[in-house]
């Protein structure tokens, strides 16, 4: 079988598992599709009991003594369709169509991401004509909604050196490193008093935002951050409410804050405020809103506890906190205000901290959290995972690039790493002796219904994992 037909079953295991529905939580009728297909071939396989599926294969002949690989994708994806679409996620197949070399699906997304990796698993499993060592793949499951899957997965009959995570996007980019992350609610009850002084609405909107992990060292700004530094400038200030941001791992891009105070010339102060920040040529867009409101009724913050609000939201850490030592230009620790609420008698501050570094992330978190305890508030953690560290002496790395230059008539891959969660982090904290790298082809507009796998390059991706599998020793 050549290259061609390999890819062509490539692209049919991929058809098949279209047809099986697969959201994240009830990716049971996959991991069923997955135990089937090992069945029938006479492989070794476990499910657990939050259907991640485990396949083991035997090394071809000649290949025993070499180190085992582990292969790993996810079998969830996001279930989205278009506007008034009548797609049933729940039993009906994914529409796939054919455009100029390329695969979509009709008003729905398409589930690439990451159903083609599934398929790149499938296939080492199946194909008879793959020279190989022992290989194991681990189909993980909820990757879509935290990585839950990979987090509660027993790692202990796992044998490989080195992992392939199939869940990349580019197919001229290997990952060697992401950031780990937490998610942190400051929470607080309040009281509230009646209003005497005028009331102010300060809108903040056109901000370009982003997300909170790959675009933080954009220069772009954060509005909940910018609002509490321009209403921190008044006197005697008393906040109403303070709307920001949707969620933690978003750079928030519009808030709105409803407040008093004795400041008269309220307009210029805020102004004055504004020409301290330097926005990025992305935040060109931003307007700033200030105007007088009708005092209905109205219940403020006292100034103290208004103060302390402001307080925590200047002083979380935000923003790029530092740089990695090991890769250029990479940001080791970032923190994102992400969402802020104050509604009738409750202020909620949700920060997503990252760090490719866990004892720089539990350091910053610790600051974080003794400042919030200082002023008042109680702290809620959730969807903590760690993260993958760069390794300068990585063997799989090397033999991607060649493979890779091989493959692409010598020119060179983009090797980095990334200031966000990927399952390898998961794992690596399972399994911190797998050398690793995560690589896919090219999928463009993932979890839209736009979504698009580019055919060309999974036929690249093929011939170089083919090539790193015959050369990893």
């Amino acid at each position: 079988m050549n290259l061609q037909e390999k890819y062509e079953k490539l692209i049919n295991f991929f058809k098949e598992i279209s047809k099986v529905p697969r959201n994240s939580k009830e990716e049971g009728k996959i991991a069923d599709f997955l135990c089937d297909f090992a069945i029938k071939r006479n492989l070794e396989y476990l499910k657990d009991k939050n259907n991640n599926v485990l396949i083991k294969r035997k090394a071809s002949a000649g290949f025993e003594n070499r180190k085992t690989i582990l292969f790993q994708a996810h079998t969830d994806m996001v279930c989205e369709k278009a506007q008034n679409g009548t797609h049933d996620f729940t039993k009906d197949p994914i529409d796939i169509v054919m455009e100029d070399n390329m695969l979509k699906a009709k008003d729905t997304t398409l589930g690439a991401d990451d159903g083609i990796g599934v398929a790149f698993l499938m296939l080492l499993l199946d194909d008879d004509e793959i020279l190989h060592p022992d290989i194991e793949c681990l189909f993980t499951t909820q990757e879509e909604i935290g990585m839950n899957g990979a987090r509660a997965f027993d790692y202990s009959a796992i044998k490989a050196s080195y992992l392939v995570n199939l869940d990349g996007e580019e197919e001229n980019t290997a990952i060697v490193g992401c950031a780990g992350g937490v998610t942190v609610h400051y929470s607080k009850n309040l009281d509230k008093e009646e209003v005497v002084d005028n009331v102010y609405e300060l809108e903040v909107s056109g901000l370009y935002g982003g997300h909170s992990g790959v675009d933080i060292d954009k220069g772009r700004i954060n509005s909940n951050y910018l609002v509490a530094r321009l209403l921190n400038e008044l006197a005697n200030l008393k906040i109403i409410s303070f709307v920001g941001g949707n969620k933690d791992n978003a750079i928030a891009n519009s808030t709105r804050a409803v407040f008093t105070t004795s400041t008269v010339t309220v307009q210029d102060t805020i102004n004055s405020a504004l020409c301290k920040f330097r926005f990025s040529k992305e935040d060109k867009n931003v307007k700033v809103k200030i105007q007088s409101i009708e005092n209905k009724n109205l219940k403020a913050i006292s100034k103290s506890e208004s103060k302390d609000i402001l307080s925590l939201i200047i002083n979380l850490k935000q923003g790029v906190i530092d740089y990695s030592s090991d890769v250029e230009g990479l940001v080791e620790s970032s923190g994102n205000i992400g969402v802020v609420r104050i509604d009738e008698d409750n202020c909620t501050i949700t920060e997503s901290l990252r760090s490719s570094v866990d004892m720089k992330r539990e350091l910053y978190k610790k600051q974080n959290n003794e400042l919030a305890e200082k002023l008042g508030f109680s702290i809620n953690e959730e969807g903590e995972y760690p993260g993958w560290k760069y390794n300068p002496n990585s063997k799989i790395e090397k033999v991607y690039i060649d493979a890779y230059k091989k493959v692409h008539n010598s020119q060179e891959p983009i090797v980095s790493a990334i200031h966000a969660g990927v399952e390898c982090g998961m794992i690596y904290e399972k399994l911190p002796h797998l050398d690793m790298i995560s690589l896919g082809p090219d999928v463009k507009d993932v979890h839209t219904v736009n979504e698009t796998l580019y055919l060309d390059s999974c036929k690249k991706m093929l011939e170089t994992v083919l090539e790193i599998i015959l050369n990893l020793d």
